[in-house]
Protein backbone atom coordinates (compact mmCIF):
# COMPACT_ATOMS: atom_id res chain seq x y z
CA UNK A 1 0.00 0.00 0.00
CA UNK A 2 1.39 3.46 -0.65
CA UNK A 3 1.90 5.99 1.84
CA UNK A 4 -0.05 8.99 -0.11
CA UNK A 5 0.55 10.90 2.56
CA UNK A 6 2.79 13.96 2.19
CA UNK A 7 5.68 15.13 4.51
CA UNK A 8 4.98 18.89 5.67
CA UNK A 9 8.27 21.40 4.77
CA UNK A 10 9.88 22.61 7.89
CA UNK A 11 7.82 25.63 9.82
CA UNK A 12 4.94 24.71 7.53
CA UNK A 13 3.30 23.53 10.37
CA UNK A 14 3.89 25.80 12.58
CA UNK A 15 2.55 28.46 10.12
CA UNK A 16 -0.75 26.79 10.04
CA UNK A 17 -1.02 26.76 13.93
CA UNK A 18 -0.53 30.61 13.93
CA UNK A 19 -2.91 30.65 11.12
CA UNK A 20 -5.37 28.89 13.48
CA UNK A 21 -4.73 30.56 16.55
CA UNK A 22 -4.59 33.96 15.01
CA UNK A 23 -8.30 33.12 13.27
CA UNK A 24 -9.43 32.13 17.06
CA UNK A 25 -7.89 35.44 18.24
CA UNK A 26 -10.09 37.34 15.24
CA UNK A 27 -13.24 35.46 16.44
CA UNK A 28 -12.45 36.46 20.00
CA UNK A 29 -12.00 40.27 19.27
CA UNK A 30 -15.21 40.71 18.39
CA UNK A 31 -17.00 39.19 21.55
CA UNK A 32 -17.60 41.72 24.45
CA UNK A 33 -16.45 39.43 27.70
CA UNK A 34 -13.40 40.23 29.15
CA UNK A 35 -12.42 36.60 29.59
CA UNK A 36 -12.44 36.58 25.82
CA UNK A 37 -10.21 39.83 25.29
CA UNK A 38 -7.87 38.18 27.91
CA UNK A 39 -7.81 35.10 25.68
CA UNK A 40 -7.68 36.92 22.15
CA UNK A 41 -4.28 38.79 23.67
CA UNK A 42 -3.14 35.47 24.80
CA UNK A 43 -4.10 33.26 21.42
CA UNK A 44 -2.16 36.50 19.19
CA UNK A 45 0.91 36.68 21.18
CA UNK A 46 0.91 32.63 20.80
CA UNK A 47 0.26 33.45 17.10
CA UNK A 48 3.17 35.39 16.67
CA UNK A 49 5.53 33.16 18.87
CA UNK A 50 4.41 30.16 16.12
CA UNK A 51 4.67 32.14 13.06
CA UNK A 52 8.51 32.87 14.22
CA UNK A 53 9.81 29.41 15.04
CA UNK A 54 7.68 28.37 11.68
CA UNK A 55 9.78 31.08 9.69
CA UNK A 56 12.93 30.52 11.20
CA UNK A 57 12.72 26.36 10.96
CA UNK A 58 11.38 27.88 7.37
CA UNK A 59 14.46 29.67 6.75
CA UNK A 60 16.95 27.22 8.17
CA UNK A 61 15.65 24.42 5.62
CA UNK A 62 15.69 27.01 2.81
CA UNK A 63 12.21 26.52 2.15
CA UNK A 64 9.12 28.70 1.50
CA UNK A 65 7.66 30.19 4.98
CA UNK A 66 4.54 31.53 3.75
CA UNK A 67 2.23 30.21 6.19
CA UNK A 68 4.27 31.48 8.96
CA UNK A 69 4.25 34.64 7.62
CA UNK A 70 0.86 35.15 7.11
CA UNK A 71 0.48 33.62 10.74
CA UNK A 72 2.93 36.28 12.34
CA UNK A 73 1.36 39.00 10.24
CA UNK A 74 -2.56 38.03 11.57
CA UNK A 75 -0.92 37.98 14.92
CA UNK A 76 0.88 41.01 14.96
CA UNK A 77 -2.01 42.60 13.12
CA UNK A 78 -4.08 41.81 15.65
CA UNK A 79 -1.89 43.24 18.59
CA UNK A 80 -1.96 46.23 17.08
CA UNK A 81 -5.11 47.32 15.17
CA UNK A 82 -7.50 47.19 17.67
CA UNK A 83 -4.99 49.49 19.59
CA UNK A 84 -5.19 51.75 16.97
CA UNK A 85 -9.15 51.40 16.31
CA UNK A 86 -9.25 52.56 19.96
CA UNK A 87 -7.22 55.27 19.68
CA UNK A 88 -8.76 56.82 16.72
CA UNK A 89 -12.59 56.45 18.45
CA UNK A 90 -11.31 57.60 21.77
CA UNK A 91 -9.72 61.12 19.76
CA UNK A 92 -12.56 61.63 17.32
CA UNK A 93 -15.07 61.06 20.65
CA UNK A 94 -12.29 63.71 22.74
CA UNK A 95 -12.62 66.44 19.47
CA UNK A 96 -16.29 66.25 19.30
CA UNK A 97 -16.24 66.86 22.84
CA UNK A 98 -13.93 69.79 22.81
CA UNK A 99 -15.77 71.37 19.73
CA UNK A 100 -19.37 71.13 21.93
CA UNK A 101 -17.99 72.43 25.11
CA UNK A 102 -15.43 75.19 23.98
CA UNK A 103 -17.40 78.48 22.45
CA UNK A 104 -16.21 80.83 20.03
CA UNK A 105 -15.35 83.36 22.30
CA UNK A 106 -13.09 80.53 24.23
CA UNK A 107 -11.36 80.33 20.93
CA UNK A 108 -10.14 83.49 20.15
CA UNK A 109 -8.63 83.98 23.97
CA UNK A 110 -6.88 81.02 23.06
CA UNK A 111 -5.67 82.08 20.08
CA UNK A 112 -4.63 85.66 21.44
CA UNK A 113 -2.76 83.70 24.44
CA UNK A 114 -0.74 81.62 21.50
CA UNK A 115 0.05 84.97 19.55
CA UNK A 116 1.23 86.39 22.68
CA UNK A 117 3.53 83.56 23.71
CA UNK A 118 4.65 83.11 19.96
CA UNK A 119 5.33 87.20 20.04
CA UNK A 120 7.31 86.76 23.39
CA UNK A 121 9.17 83.94 22.34
CA UNK A 122 10.41 85.81 19.01
CA UNK A 123 10.72 88.81 21.79
CA UNK A 124 13.14 86.32 23.78
CA UNK A 125 15.05 84.61 20.75
CA UNK A 126 15.82 88.28 19.91
CA UNK A 127 16.98 89.57 23.12
CA UNK A 128 19.53 85.48 22.80
CA UNK A 129 20.46 86.67 19.54
CA UNK A 130 20.98 90.30 20.25
CA UNK A 131 23.34 89.26 23.38
CA UNK A 132 25.45 86.81 21.91
CA UNK A 133 26.28 89.24 19.55
CA UNK A 134 27.47 91.51 21.83
CA UNK A 135 29.36 88.89 23.78
CA UNK A 136 31.50 87.91 20.38
CA UNK A 137 31.96 91.98 19.65
CA UNK A 138 33.66 91.71 23.48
Amino acid sequence: MENNSQQSKPGESHGRYAIILAVLALIFVFVPHLAFKIAYIVLAIIAIIFGVIGFSRAKKANVSAKLAKIGLGLGIGLIFIPLIIYFSVFFAVKSDYVKDKVSKSQVEAIRADIKRHRDSVIKSEKIIKDTTQIKDLK
